[in-house]
């Protein structure tokens, strides 16, 4: 998906237009992300940008590096302790809470990163890790630990997670046009 596309995407869930979204230290941060995914560590836009990611990263207590793929509309309501392994893979208009990390294993059967579907909302303190696969209007409950798959229209709840089929993401996400 090309940049303008996926920051239009990002727009819509912070605010009608890009001068209401962007005072939203979240949508800034992806803003200056996406810029240093899109250009080059020598271009003077991509150099910039990535001293930007990397000051609102400290600032804010965000780990996301600019070279994990993250579909559009991702929204962070509330930013700190975020931590996101640069090999996952997030699909479009995701909900990250604070506190979430999304990481990678190292060894054993579930050796990667977790691969989010579309329409995911993790609520807050939630871990997901291994190479584990989250289908699209997934639910994870705030304090859920998932190192399993879950299949697309459930929610995952408790440590270990279970999954409970029927409840789904559908009122969690939101847009702003």
């Amino acid at each position: 998906m090309n940049f303008k596309k996926l920051i239009q995407l990002d727009r819509k869930r912070y605010g009608k237009t890009f001068l209401i979204a962007f005072p939203n230290p979240s949508f800034r941060f992806l803003v200056w992300m996406r810029l240093a995914a899109h250009f080059s560590k020598w271009h003077p836009v991509g150099l910039l940008s990535r001293i930007f990611v990397k000051w609102m990263q400290v600032r804010f207590g965000l780990q996301i590096p600019h070279i994990a793929k993250i579909g559009g509309g991702l929204f962070m309501g509330h930013y700190g302790g975020i931590v996101i392994s640069n090999e996952a893979v997030i699909g479009e208009n995701c909900n990250i809470a604070q506190g979430v990390t999304i990481g990678r294993i190292n060894k054993g059967p579930r050796k990667g990163a977790p691969k989010i579907g579309n329409r995911v909302w993790i609520g807050p303190n939630a871990v997901l890790s291994g190479n584990i696969t989250i289908g699209d209007n997934v639910l994870i409950a705030p304090l859920t630990f998932v190192n399993m798959d879950v299949p697309a229209n459930c929610m995952a709840i408790g440590n270990p997670a279970q999954i409970i089929e029927g409840k789904t993401s559908e009122d969690y996400i939101n847009f702003k046009n």
